[in-house]
C-alpha cells in the first residue's frame, strides 16, 4: 500500500471503532497515527522504526506495517467482520457522526444510506438525543446523497497532490507541472485532483502516467489529456504546449466565478481568454500566454494568488494595487491553543515546547481543555492549578521561548463558563468554545456565545461554528453578530487550522 491508501485505511479504522463507541482515546490515536502518515513526505515502508512518527504507539505502529506491506491488520479484519459495510458510508453524510451512526444501527437497525433515506423521521427523532429537525436533515441528506461525492480534507489530498505531481514533474518530457483546482486553491475539502503540465512531448508523458502505479483504473486517454482512479479520487491530467501553460493552468485553477469575472473584464478590453490563449476580438489574432504573471498583466492586473480566485473582491483590489499579502508560514510567531496530554493531547509541555522552540515560534500558549468535558479528560480546578505550576518550570527552562498557561474552556448551555470567575483569573489566556448542546438553535446559541464574548476573562472564541468537515454541519449561530460583539469588546475569532475545523471559514 502507499501511504494514502494507508491513511484511508487507518481513518476507516477509526470510524469504525468510533461506530462501535469505543474510548475516545482509542479513535483519537488512529485518526492521529492517519494524521502523521498523511504527513510523512516519504514510504512508510522506509521508515524503520514506525514508533518514531508522532502520536504512533507500538500497536498503531504494527498496524500501519501490515498496511504498507499489504497485509490486512486483524483489527481492520475483525471491524469489517462486525459492522455492517453501509455504516462507514453513512458517515459522510452532513451532520452524521460515526456514534450517531453507531446509535441508527444498534437501535434501529439501519445499515446503509438507502435505509436512511427511506426512514420515517418521526422514528429517529423519537431516539433520546435526536430532535425533529436534525431528524429531518439527515434522512433528506441520505435522500440526496451521491457516493461519487467523496471530498477528502486538505491534509489527504495534499499528500496525495505531491505524490503525483512528483511522478509527473519527475518526468523527462514534462517542462512545467503544477496542481490546479480546488487543491491549489485550498478549498476545505477537495472533490478529485487537477494536474496541468506543459511538455513538447505530451503522448510520451500521457502513456506513462496511465501507466503509474497509482492509476488505479484509466477513465480517459489521449494524447494531451488522461484521467484515471486512485483509491477512488479521480486524478486529471492535462497536457499542453510550453508557450500555452499559463492560460490552461489558469483555467483549470478556477475557480469558476473569478474566470467568469476574469473574462468579463477582458472583453470590455476587446480580448477573449481560452484555456489556450488570448484573442483579440474582431481580428481573431491568438497569442498563446506561457505564464499565469503574463495573462494578469495583459489584462492590466497585479498578479493574483490561487488562494483569492473566487470573485470576492480580489480583481477589483489587483487592479488598484490593494491585494493583501498572504500569511506564510514563516508569519506564524506562536501558538495560542496548543493541548498536552493532561487533556487529550499527546504530548507533554516539555516536548512541546522544544518543537515550537524548532518552529522557530516566539510563544506557546498551553490550553487544555475544561472540567465539564470529560470524554477529553477536562482539567479540574486542582489539575488546572498543578499544569499551571508545571508551566512555570518549564517557562524558567527555557530561555528560547515563553510559555503561558491557559485553558479552552466549555461554554455552558447557558452561556456560563466552566470554571468560575476567580479560577479564570489566575490563567494567561482564555479561549472559550462550544464542545456539547449543539441543537439548541440559532438564538439560543448565538446568546450563549456572546454571553462568553462578554466575560472579561475570555481573549478568544475556539472554533466558532463548531463544524467539523465531512462529519458535523456548523451549528446554527449568527456570526455576523459574534463579529460584531467580538469587535466591540476586543475579543478575537479563532482561526482554527486544525484540518478537519478550519473555522472560521472564509
Amino acid at each position: 500500500m502507499n501511504n494514502n491508501d494507508i491513511v484511508r485505511a487507518l481513518e476507516t479504522i477509526a470510524t469504525l471503532m468510533e461506530i462501535k463507541d469505543e474510548s475516545y482515546y482509542r479513535v483519537l490515536g488512529y485518526q492521529r497515527a492517519a494524521e502523521s502518515v498523511a504527513a510523512l513526505g516519504r514510504p512508510a515502508t522506509e521508515v524503520e522504526d514506525l514508533k518514531t512518527l508522532p502520536h504512533v504507539g507500538a500497536t498503531t505502529a504494527e498496524v500501519i506495517r501490515d498496511l504498507a506491506e499489504d497485509r490486512t491488520p486483524q483489527l481492520l479484519s475483525d471491524l469489517t467482520d462486525e459492522i455492517p459495510a453501509g455504516l462507514v458510508e453513512i458517515t459522510r453524510l452532513p451532520s452524521v457522526g460515526p456514534r450517531t451512526v453507531g446509535r441508527l444501527w444498534k437501535e434501529l437497525g439501519l445499515t446503509g444510506v438507502e435505509e436512511l433515506a427511506a426512514e420515517d423521521p418521526e422514528r429517529i427523532s423519537a431516539l433520546k438525543g435526536f430532535g425533529k429537525k436534525s431528524a429531518e436533515k439527515m434522512v433528506q441528506a441520505a435522500s440526496t446523497y451521491n457516493a461519487t461525492e467523496r471530498r477528502m480534507l486538505l491534509d489527504v489530498a495534499t499528500s496525495m497532490g505531491d505524490e503525483i505531481l512528483s511522478f509527473v514533474r519527475s518526468h523527462p518530457a514534462t517542462q512545467r507541472a503544477e496542481v490546479g483546482g480546488s487543491l491549489r486553491r485550498m478549498k476545505e475539502t477537495i472533490g478529485d485532483i487537477d494536474i496541468v503540465a506543459a511538455s513538447e512531448d505530451p503522448a510520451s508523458l500521457a502513456d506513462d502516467f496511465a501507466e503509474a502505479p497509482f492509476a488505479e483504473e484509466v477513465l480517459a486517454h489521449g494524447p494531451k489529456k488522461v484521467f484515471v482512479l486512485n483509491g477512488g479520487t479521480e486524478v486529471d491530467l492535462r497536457i499542453v504546449e510550453p508557450e500555452a501553460y499559463g492560460t490552461l493552468l489558469h483555467h483549470f485553477t478556477g475557480g469558476q466565478a473569478h474566470n467568469i469575472a476574469l473574462r468579463e473584464r477582458a472583453v470590455k478590453m476587446g480580448i477573449n481568454i481560452s484555456e489556450y490563449g488570448l484573442a483579440e476580438i474582431g481580428t481573431g489574432d491568438y497569442k498563446p500566454v506561457a505564464t499565469e504573471e503574463d495573462l494578469y498583466s495583459r489584462l492590466g492586473l497585479s498578479y493574483i494568488p490561487p488562494e483569492l480566485r473566487e470573485d470576492t473582491g480580489e480583481i477589483e483590489a489587483a487592479d488598484g494595487g490593494g491585494l493583501p499579502d498572504l500569511v506564510s508560514t514563516g508569519d506564524v510567531r506562536g501558538d495560542l491553543h496548543v493541548h498536552t496530554n493532561y487533556s487529550d493531547g499527546k504530548g507533554t509541555i516539555e516536548s512541546m515546547a522544544e518543537a515550537a522552540i524548532e518552529l522557530g515560534y516566539e510563544y506557546l500558549v498551553f490550553c487544555d481543555h475544561s472540567q465539564s468535558l470529560r470524554v477529553a479528560n477536562g482539567l479540574s480546578p486542582e489539575r488546572l492549578q498543578e499544569k499551571l505550576e508545571a508551566v512555570w518550570e518549564a517557562d524558567e527552562k527555557y530561555d528560547e521561548i515563553r510559555l503561558f498557561c491557559g485553558s479552552e474552556v466549555d461554554i455552558l448551555k447557558d452561556g456560563t463558563l466552566d470554571y468560575e470567575d476567580d479560577v479564570l483569573a489566575t490563567l494567561d489566556f482564555v479561549v472559550a468554545s462550544v464542545h456539547t448542546s449543539f441543537g439548541v438553535g440559532e438564538k439560543a446559541m448565538t446568546e450563549r456565545i456572546v454571553r462568553a464574548i462578554n466575560n472579561p476573562h475570555v481573549r478568544t472564541i475556539g472554533h466558532p461554528t463548531g463544524r467539523i468537515l465531512n462529519r458535523r454541519e456548523p451549528y446554527e449561530v449568527d456570526v455576523s453578530r459574534l463579529i460584531r460583539e467580538a469587535a466591540s469588546t476586543n475579543t478575537a475569532l479563532e482561526l482554527n487550522a486544525y484540518v478537519d475545523r478550519l473555522d472560521l471559514a472564509v
